[in-house]
């Protein structure tokens, strides 16, 4: 029970005992007074009718007695009115039966009156005539009652109720500040840090609100300090110090997590630029003039690449530059990489002699789900040389084109939607697992689709999502996903849970989000099975609000709900504040980079600190040789992911 209950059960307790007993001891005054009343009248009446008796002249004219007698027995107050002479004898009486309409019989047989008859002597001359004998009516008494007794419960009623809504109000006011601070601790316990700024003017609630303020504070303040310390040695790591953009070691943790995302990511276009006679600039003109002339391309790619989402773009050496724009086309791409070259063309124009002797080419190529690091170094390398043999300021296209392209976009479009009616998207699965005292726990399994197309051959992901992405209709996939996997674990009693992951189009709509919860609800009529959910790292930086919204939602219906191929952005990981993941899957190589430092091989414990202050469980990914699990558990690192821990497989 709340203690709200309990206070506002207790003090309406001793309100009702104390108006109840006031109640009591007001109608038993009340009672007295009557009686009191009753007996004062009828005293008053016996002495002043006895003494209009006496002047009756003559002691035989009973007649004017009874008169007398008659007009202050017809006003109706008097039971009994009895005259009686010296011997006893009743010379006359007027009686009424006490008759009580307007008063219910209980509170009659209840209430007792004592009515007393009061007797009075009649005196004519010196002679004692008789005795008068009156008895007030119980009636009015009982109805006098009656009315106070009315009035007091009315009274009880209104007071009551005035005092039980100031009670209310006193006490939601009071234990308002004790809400705050229970919804303040449960938000640390799910990992959200919230400073109360209303303190409470009950002093030991202010206490407690003060307390807890500290605490978050501290917990935050960690959090902080090791988010930039992680982004400080991320940018030692992975930056380079004259352009500030990433280096050829940031590309070779992204682009793998990009080829290997099984999302639109793992396709696009790369984009080298390359100078020569790099060393000769430096000796001619100075390390000064080689830096401004790096700083420009850099400005210029970072102006013409900056604003497609998840583009890389790296400084690979002091004379190459890569870009990396998933979801995008050549022909896109082509004319901005003419500006670029443009730009530059002036630029080197202004510098003495330059354009004598260095030469600047690019190249610009495809990449699929289906290369490698090297293959695709090695296809960059090459279009690039064949740029700068061409000429100064040329753009070489690579001739090596996607498979994907095979295709056109309507053929493409009647194909997938084909494949959907046909069942030809398959789902895989691929386990995730926990390594603890040398035993593996499978603690999910991850899904991926698959096309069976029309040769009977199977393709991965990779081959057809981004076009799919591209087409509009990755939603449509994801519900065809959730909708699968649901049925088929329904169907096979399946033990294992499942992680689907989500597409940033399919958050992004409410409509989404209602149909997922529907089904989900549904599901859990039918089973128990928890079920995990993902994003990818890149839709919940720029989708952070569905994230954060579709994340609570999972935590709602006791699912999990995960960020996969985390890492650490420029703005720093305070976004997983807002999210709250109960997971994040990082690259082992990425991990391994930021947890262990580079010239020392010390452990930094900033990122372990920071998963650990918000309590998301970190889980290794892209596992690919026995030798990277034994150093990430080295490292604390118990979970992991990868074709070294298990292949994907279909799901039958």
């Amino acid at each position: 029970m709340s203690l709200f209950k309990q206070m506002a059960i207790i003090l309406s307790f001793f309100l009702i005992v104390i108006l109840a007993s006031v109640m009591v001891l007001n109608f038993k005054s009340a009672t007295e007074f009557v009686q009191n009343q009753l007996y004062t009248d009828a005293k008053n009446t016996a002495h002043s009718l006895g003494l209009s008796l006496s002047k009756v002249a003559d002691p035989n004219d009973t007649s004017s007695m009874e008169t007398m007698i008659n007009a202050i027995f017809d006003s109706g107050y008097y039971e009994m009115i009895r005259l009686v002479d010296l011997d006893g004898k009743q010379i006359y009486i007027r009686q009424n039966d006490v008759r009580v309409h307007d008063v219910p019989q209980w509170f009659v047989q209840r209430i007792a009156i004592r009515n007393v008859t009061v007797k009075s002597d009649i005196m004519m001359g010196w002679n004692r005539f008789g005795t008068l004998e009156v008895s007030g009516h119980t009636g009015h008494a009982y109805r006098q009652l009656y009315i106070t007794f009315i009035d007091l419960i009315k009274t009880f009623l209104v007071v009551g109720s005035i005092v039980f809504i100031l009670l209310y109000l006193l006490l939601s006011l009071s234990l308002k500040s004790l809400v705050r601070v229970r919804n303040q601790a449960l938000a640390i316990i799910d990992n959200e840090f919230i400073i109360e700024k209303k303190i409470p003017f009950t002093t030991e609630f202010r206490s407690v609100t003060v307390a807890m303020n500290a605490m978050v504070a501290k917990v935050k303040d960690i959090f902080d300090r090791e988010n930039a310390t992680l982004l400080h040695y991320q940018e030692l790591l992975y930056k380079d110090p004259e352009t500030k953009l990433y280096n050829r070691r940031y590309l070779a943790v992204k682009l793998q997590d990009y080829l290997q995302s099984h999302s639109s990511l793992s396709s696009g276009v790369y984009v080298i630029v390359s100078f020569d006679e790099v060393e000769r600039l430096k000796r001619e003109l100075g390390y000064h003039q080689d830096c401004t002339l790096m700083k420009e391309l850099a400005n210029d790619l970072l102006s013409q690449f900056e604003s497609f989402r998840n583009a890389l773009i790296i400084r690979l050496n002091e004379s190459d530059f890569f870009v990396v724009i998933p979801e995008s086309d050549i022909s896109a791409i082509h004319p901005l990489l003419e500006n670029v070259m443009n730009h530059m063309h002036s630029v080197m124009e202004e510098i003495d002699s330059v354009l004598s002797y260095l030469t600047i080419g690019c190249g610009i190529g495809t990449y699929s789900e289906r290369d490698t690091l090297k293959s695709l170094f090695s296809r960059a390398d090459h279009v690039v040389v064949e740029a700068k043999q061409k000429g100064n300021f040329t753009i070489d296209v690579c001739q090596k084109e996607g498979e994907t392209l095979i295709l056109g976009r309507e053929e493409w479009r009647n194909e997938l939607l084909q494949s959907l009616e046909e069942s030809r998207i398959l789902l895989a699965v691929q386990d995730v697992v926990e390594v603890q005292s040398g035993i593996l726990n499978v603690i999910h399994k991850e899904v991926y689709l698959r096309l069976l197309d029309r040769d009977g051959n199977i393709q991965t992901a990779g081959y057809f999502i981004p076009v799919a992405t591209s087409l509009g209709l990755i939603e449509t996939l994801d519900r065809y996903v959730i909708e699968e996997a649901l049925k088929y674990i329904n169907a096979h009693s399946f033990n294992a849970p499942l992680a689907l992951n989500l597409s940033s189009d399919f958050i992004k709509k409410s409509a989404n989000i209602s149909w997922l919860k529907e089904q989900l609800e549904a599901f859990h009529l039918q089973n128990n099975l928890v079920l995990w959910f993902e994003v990818n790292n890149a839709t919940a930086l720029h989708e952070l609000e569905a994230v954060s919204s579709i994340g609570s939602m999972f935590k709602k219906l006791g699912y999990q709900f995960g960020i996969d191929h985390f890492t650490i952005p420029e703005e720093g990981a305070t976004y997983l504040q807002d999210i709250r993941p109960d997971y994040i899957k990082v690259n082992g190589t990425y991990l391994q980079d930021i947890m262990v430092e580079k010239e020392t091989g010390k452990r930094m414990e900033s990122f372990t600190n920071l998963a650990r202050t918000l309590d998301i469980m970190v889980i290794a990914i892209n596992i690919e040789d026995e030798n990277e699990i034994k150093n990430l558990k080295e490292l604390g690192i118990e979970r992991f992911e990868g074709s070294y821990i298990s292949p994907v497989t279909l799901l039958q």
